[in-house]
């Protein structure tokens, strides 16, 4: 790369500016808020003066000699280096990719030294680019995206003809952290924002800036990247393949190479942590087009796997899958052994036996201590799209099987009756069923739907989760055994959708099962996309045609509704930890930069359903578009391993734009998304992305395999022993407020180690399945 004369790329446009705070003589670091308590507005900002500096690219001024001077001879140096796409893959129609990476140096004045509480590069952004994408929200002034949130961190902005990103360059980021990383973009003044300031966790979850004086003896250096591409006449909008694919190339590639199987995951992060960078622009040039994955393979090979052609790479595949085993043996102890008498629930309902793993247990509950009852939540069982007692169940039936575990296989039977126990009205039925006053099973009663709901909506059923529970009774008639019960039990409920789905193809959300009557919230939703992957499966075990058409007007509608808007609405979004407020408000984008709040739950289901439809129907659209949105799934999974992180990071994942979790227990989900995407595209990134997704469904597990985790959770909870094998939060810095060191008090067997271990089994199954097809090879 040369230093170029012509400044910053065409779609930044205008003046820059160099902001700095200043710490002031005596100023003091005030104490983090942090935060699950509401937005915190209260406290003094520290002591700080901020200043700016203005300078104006272009001309026939080199750009790698703009400097802005700042306080008492410190200087702030702008650099730029630029590699241009291919100009004959312009004329053949073809994406094309313009490449520059910006160096930003902060230096103090010679032999002195700086008070630096805070930086910002400002960079004007040109008309008429709108912002599509940003890992984070920042809904009031002060407020910006943390580091906290780089996992596959980009800001992206489209229209008509082209479409940019700045990528934060993550061994910058993981480098020297004289000051943590920040960014943003305002949609008010069209502003794109890279920093360095100290900032705090506030609300549920935002980043409020907090500059703090911090001694600058020596430069201060950080490296982005600015993208650009010019677009084919017909393309998607929002489709961030190519962002992915950069991103791959760049840096995920050769971090989520997967390591030797066995290896520490806690020593893996801290030797990653390290890495410089080996991905030359180069070797990136050559990411001109981005038509599909289907036939275009990854731009930056990878070692492991990704490197051994056909029958090997299976068998290399599932050789990693087997490796993850002990965490197996150490859930289903936990839960039915050890932790037995806790978790492990079973009474008589509707004259029947059944069973399950009770919905959330803290570590105070361990046996033997005396607090066994106390209940941090009401005492039940639920048949939820996160909470699924069957998921669970299917993969201890599997398991069981397999390992010739009888007793596993009997818990499993009770779970089945446990699910085909909630009474159906007109097809409807409850998924949440909650002990008595007492603590009693047999003085509980049924809830239509599960506490995560918009008030006053106690009557209403979700139809979200009676339609992930009727798929995993399917998938349990499919592969676990043909019980009698299942198909008319499951039709009553699918032909209850056909009646309810709208003109339009979409679902509501919310229906009493009397009065029929529809929510208005989530009318709009990708929640939509789950009964399409429901009515998928059961055409295809039936035969019958009118449920795939069906799944088709639904398909139709999440395309056309939901891709093209970001609008990543569910139940999550608004109704969970994260919660709503008058910044964050349902069917409202946010107003500082003109995007939807979003969580990826429903990129999860649509991914798999229009996976489902081009194999219901052969149509290449519905591949297309649905690596579409496995792409922007993608930018939630975490490519990298942050030092500041204390616990293994590497293709675990995010869950939305308005909370901070790492390692999230839906990324056992996800892997059987990527490798079924794999299969059917040949593609090996998603293959990669498939394995670390499944390794790290287990990180958050405390046993002797995750060394590193464990110890932080004997600095929490030292009354740990090796009877808690087994104990697994579901995710790291989740705020409920009481989290330490990031670490949480509870465990949910059907949102953590249950549902990882029930896509084990099925993630084994698939490539065991392939290993003798001997598949593995790009198409």
């Amino acid at each position: 790369m040369t230093t170029m004369k012509a400044g910053l790329p065409e779609w930044l446009t205008g003046e820059w500016t160099v902001k700095w705070a200043e710490a002031t003589e005596g100023s003091e670091a005030r104490p983090a808020a942090g935060g699950d308590l509401g937005l915190d507005r209260g406290g003094e900002a520290a002591p700080v003066v901020w200043r700016e500096a203005k300078g104006m690219p272009g001309g026939d001024r080199p750009f790698g000699a703009e400097m802005a001077a700042l306080s008492g001879g410190a200087t702030a140096t702008l650099t730029i280096r630029r590699e241009a796409g291919d100009d004959a893959a312009a004329e053949a129609g073809a994406d094309t990719l313009e490449l520059a990476t910006l160096e930003i140096e902060i230096a103090p004045p010679a032999g002195g030294t700086l008070r630096l509480a805070g930086w910002q590069l400002l960079l004007p952004v040109a008309e008429p680019l709108a912002c599509v994408w940003k890992p984070h929200l920042s809904p009031e002034a002060g407020m910006a995206i943390g580091d906290k949130a780089f996992r596959s961190p980009a800001i992206i902005f489209e229209d008509e003809d082209r479409m940019t990103a700045l990528l934060p360059d993550l061994d910058s980021v993981g480098g020297e952290r004289l000051l943590p990383h920040i960014c943003d973009y305002t949609a008010e003044d069209r502003t794109l924002m890279y920093g360095g300031c100290d900032y705090e966790e506030t609300g549920h979850v935002y980043y409020r800036l907090t500059p703090l004086a911090h001694p600058l003896d020596r430069a201060l250096r950080v490296r982005l990247r600015l993208a650009s591409w010019r677009k084919a006449p017909d393309a998607a909008g929002r489709d961030f393949r190519r962002v992915e694919r950069l991103l791959w190339a760049l840096e995920g590639g050769r971090r989520m190479a997967p390591a030797e199987p066995g290896a520490d995951a806690g020593a893996e992060a801290s030797s990653e942590a390290s890495m410089s960078c080996a991905a030359g622009v180069a070797s990136v040039a050559s990411e001109v087009s981005v038509a599909s994955a289907a036939s275009v393979a990854s731009a930056a090979g990878v070692a492991g796997v990704a490197g051994v052609p056909g029958e090997a790479a299976a068998a290399a595949s599932l050789a990693r899958a087997e490796a993850m085993q002990p965490y197996v043996a150490h859930a289903y102890g936990w839960a039915f052994e050890r932790w037995g008498g806790v978790s492990w629930q079973q009474f008589r309902l509707g004259g029947i036996e059944a069973g399950g793993v009770a919905f959330l247990v803290t570590a105070r509950q361990k046996p033997g201590g005396g607090r066994e009852d106390s209940w941090r939540e009401p005492k039940s069982l639920w048949n939820q799209a996160w909470f699924c007692c069957l998921r669970s169940a299917y993969g201890y039936a599997s398991w069981g099987r397999r390992l010739d575990r009888d007793d596993w296989l009997a818990k499993a039977g009770l779970a089945l009756n446990f699910a085909l126990a909630a009474p159906q009205t007109r097809g409807l039925f409850p998924g949440y069923y909650q002990a008595g006053e007492d603590s009693a099973w047999e003085t509980g009663r049924w809830y239509m739907s599960g506490p995560r709901r918009p008030h006053g909506h106690e009557e209403f059923v979700h139809l979200l989760d009676a339609s992930w529970t009727c798929y995993w009774l399917l998938k349990w008639y499919r592969d676990i055994g043909a019980d009698a019960r299942i198909l008319p039990y499951v039709r009553a409920y699918a032909d209850a959708l056909l009646e309810l789905q709208r003109e339009d193809g979409g679902f509501p959300a919310w229906v009493r099962p009397d009065t029929r009557e529809a929510s208005p919230f989530l009318a709009v939703s990708p929640e939509t996309s789950a009964h399409v992957m429901l009515l998928c499966l059961y055409g295809r075990l039936t035969g019958d045609a009118r449920y795939v058409e069906a799944a088709l007007r639904g398909g139709r509608f999440v395309a056309a509704h939901i891709l093209p808007e970001g609008r990543w609405e569910d139940f999550e979004t608004y109704w969970s930890c994260s919660r709503q407020w008058e910044g964050k408000l349902y069917g409202e984008r946010d107003a500082r930069s003109g995007l939807y709040n979003q969580c990826n739950f429903g990129m999860y289901w649509t991914a798999e359903a229009f996976k489902d439809l081009f194999e219901a129907t052969g149509e290449a659209f519905w591949l297309e578009r649905g690596e579409q949105v496995l792409a922007e799934a993608s930018l939630y999974q975490q490519i990298w391993q942050p030092p500041y992180i204390p616990v293994p990071t590497i293709g675990g994942f995010g869950v939305m734009n308005t909370d901070d979790e790492w390692n999230d227990a839906r990324q056992s989900l996800f892997a059987l998304t990527y490798l079924s995407y794999a299969e059917l595209t040949g593609d090996l990134r998603y293959r990669t992305r498939a394995l670390r997704a499944m390794e790290a469904s287990f990180y958050m597990m405390y046993c002797p395999e995750n060394a590193a985790v464990m110890r932080l959770y004997e600095q929490v909870h030292p009354q740990f022993d090796e009877r808690d094998y087994g104990f697994h939060m579901e995710n790291f810095n989740h705020h409920d407020g009481t989290p330490v060191n990031g670490l949480g008090e509870f465990t949910i067997f059907d949102w953590g180690c249950g549902a990882a271990a029930a896509s084990l089994a099925e993630f084994t199954s698939m490539l065991t399945a392939e290993a003798a097809a001997g598949k593995g090879e790009i198409a």
